[in-house]
């Protein structure tokens, strides 16, 4: 099987995290190895989330699409290692407006990697209740 890295949904858009984010953090590994390990793996609620993220978001609310690279840990426990947080674009150019969060304990970037993580737990949440009990 073929790894793509960064990952590209099924709509052809090409994700925003690169290999800079995750090097360094794979426990020695390269992000080659560890794809070859099958050691990382992709939370994606990016491409079914997209078509509707306009028309929700006008109601008031945010909601985001979003990718989650995880790593398998040597002990057996996935560790978050990047989160992409996505709105659909909005003008001629049509692209996705992305940001990336890396994980942090304080500060800023502490409450912003807290945030993004809900906002991950709301999208899996959602398809669990959603699409998984339908």
């Amino acid at each position: 099987m073929h790894q793509v890295f960064p990952p590209v949904s099924s709509g052809g858009k090409t994700s925003t995290i690169t290999t800079s984010h995750i090097q360094g953090r794979l426990e020695g590994l390269t992000v080659e190895k560890a794809l070859a390990q099958n050691r990382l793996y992709i939370l994606d609620h990016h491409d079914y989330l997209m078509p509707y993220l306009e028309r929700i978001n006008r109601l008031g609310v945010c909601i985001y699409a979003s990718r989650t690279l995880l790593f398998l840990k040597e002990d057996g426990t996935l560790k978050p290692l990047v989160i992409e947080l996505s709105l659909p674009g909005q003008g001629v150019s049509d692209d996705d407006i992305s940001r990336i969060f890396l994980p942090a304990t304080q500060g800023m970037d502490g409450h912003l990697w807290q945030l993004a993580k809900a906002h991950v737990t709301v999208n899996d949440s959602g398809y669990h209740q959603l699409i998984s009990h339908w």
